[in-house]
């Protein structure tokens, strides 16, 4: 969807937890209603809002965003690239975390189940998400692919840098999922062709491409941590539009390379393929039903481990 649409979510994960240690409440306004809560994380502003019948306590949910926003604030170097964010967490029925919203870099919705535990929030990998969205700049119509990849590209790792989840699992997600994003017969490239799979999980490998390709093509100095935070140094978040081409040129020279305009010709403007299991391969990533088991002695288990680490 457009920028000024409202951007959807997908997946499903499971992961430890977090302490929001770099959230604060801040104490030059007035004591907040029950169901508000002013946070300020990495410089930013969120304001906090719960509605629906039968909220839960506003301390568990304002810990839940604040955790969320402290894991993308570390990433980014400590600073939260969004001015700040109003954040509505709708109470709902059910004891899970449901479906997310994000737009403009300046709003996000979420809905919670009203029997949802303090161990539910700890889990949950939906504010992330959608908190990735407003560290992004607007795309135009038809490159939803781009924003809607990254974020769910991102979100794993932004939680297992922090030690919220596992280096395995991140690789058991990505195994079990990302082959939906590749192209099938007809295909004519990510900004051609608009289905579910080459939408999500084809934008979450190409930035897995990328990434991949950087770190090869640099030995390791550079990655998409270093894009992503070039394009917020520039004042890329979401409530900027941008076009591809800006993202392609500052995502090559924050790294020195052309990985990023050599990536999009062959996967974006082309139906490029990726031989996946040559891929898990060589990053040392075995998959046996629903589990993965990580060899370090892989051509490429160092570069593999770096992904979740830096």
């Amino acid at each position: 969807m457009h920028r000024r649409r409202v951007l959807g979510m997908i997946g499903s994960s499971a992961l430890l937890g977090c302490v929001s240690a770099g959230a604060s409440v801040t104490a030059d306004v007035p004591p907040a209603p029950a169901s508000r809560r002013r946070l300020e994380v990495g410089g930013a502003i969120l304001e906090v809002r719960s509605t629906g019948v039968e909220q839960l306590p506003m301390p568990m949910l304002a810990t839940w965003v604040g955790d969320a926003a402290t894991m993308i604030a570390a990433y980014y170097g400590g600073g939260l690239p969004v001015p700040g964010l109003e954040i509505t967490l709708v109470a709902a029925a059910g004891s899970r975390v449901g479906f997310g919203q994000h737009q403009d870099g300046r709003w996000i919705r979420v809905r919670y189940g009203r029997r949802a535990t303090a161990e539910t929030f700890v889990d949950d990998w939906v504010m992330v998400h959608e908190m990735l969205h407003a560290t992004f700049p607007g795309l135009p119509e038809g490159h939803r692919w781009m924003q809607e990849g990254l974020s769910t590209y991102l979100e794993p790792i932004v939680r297992a840098r922090a030690g919220a989840t596992t280096e395995a699992e991140v690789w058991r997600r990505w195994t079990a999922s990302m082959q939906h994003g590749r192209p099938s017969a007809g295909d004519r490239g990510l900004d051609h062709t608009h289905s579910w799979g080459r939408t999500y999980w084809g934008g979450t490998l190409f930035w897995l491409m990328v990434d991949v390709r950087l770190r090869e093509a640099t030995a390791g100095a550079r990655s998409i941590r270093d894009v992503v935070t070039q394009i917020a140094a520039r004042g890329g978040n979401g409530r900027v539009e941008w076009t591809t081409a800006q993202v392609i040129d500052e995502a090559d020279r924050a790294t020195g390379t052309t990985v990023m305009a050599q990536s999009y010709a062959e996967l974006a403007l082309a139906p490029g393929d990726v031989d996946l299991d040559a891929l898990w391969h060589r990053l040392g990533v075995h998959r046996a039903g629903d589990h993965v088991r990580l060899d370090d002695d892989a051509p490429q288990a160092e570069l593999r481990r770096a992904i979740t680490r830096s």
